[in-house]
């Protein structure tokens, strides 16, 4: 059967990945597609259909914050680690992500993703004690969007529109994404962080 154009795949494309038992009984089951490469990308294995393009969504953000790197972004430990990651948003990653908007000269208004209550409970209840509210620095996306901004003043380019398709840094971030998954982007969908997505095999 062909995929509508709002499908991902179909479930007859998908296979079970994963079986949960609670107390002797199955309590839900997973589906999907699957896939390990060698080092030159050739199949090693496969389950399911590895062809239907799919949103990789967080997963690309190692591409996403390399792509801010070659932009002149000197990324260092815990912020290489931000940069890439879907953080709980504790204290100790506002703080780092705090400091790279400091480096960057932006502030934490400037950033695209949404304010948020951190995931980390000693951090939500921090913020709640202080009355400072919800913040951006707790998103899950803010390390990769503060990447985002600092490569955007290391090359003077825009930082009201860093996540429009035609930004100078999402022209580098769709090549990188294309140079190592020798794939070309052809479709774009927008994630929770307002941030484009490529959709891909």
């Amino acid at each position: 059967m062909p995929l509508s154009s709002h499908e991902t795949f179909s479930v007859e494309s998908a296979v079970e990945l994963a079986v949960i038992e609670r107390s002797g009984f199955i309590e839900s089951r997973h589906i999907g597609s699957a896939v390990v490469l060698s080092g030159d990308g050739s199949v090693v294995t496969q389950l399911g259909d590895i062809s239907t393009p799919i949103y990789a969504r967080s997963a690309l953000k190692p591409f996403q914050a390399l792509a801010s790197m070659q932009s002149g972004v000197p990324l260092r430990g815990a912020q290489v680690a931000l940069a890439c990651a879907s953080h709980v948003g504790s204290l100790d990653h506002m703080d780092v992500v705090e400091g790279m908007l400091k480096a960057a000269g932006v502030r934490e208004e400037q950033l695209q993703c949404p304010s948020v209550w951190p995931q980390d409970e000693v951090a939500r209840n921090w913020l709640i004690r202080s009355e400072h509210g919800k913040s951006r620095l707790a998103s899950n996306c803010s390390g990769k969007h503060a990447a985002f901004l600092w490569a955007c003043t290391e090359n003077g380019w825009d930082t009201h529109s860093y996540l429009e398709p035609n930004h100078p840094l999402q022209h580098r971030v769709r090549t990188v994404i294309e140079e190592y998954s020798g794939e070309k982007i052809a479709h774009l969908g927008i994630d929770g962080c307002g941030h484009r997505w490529p959709r891909s095999p």
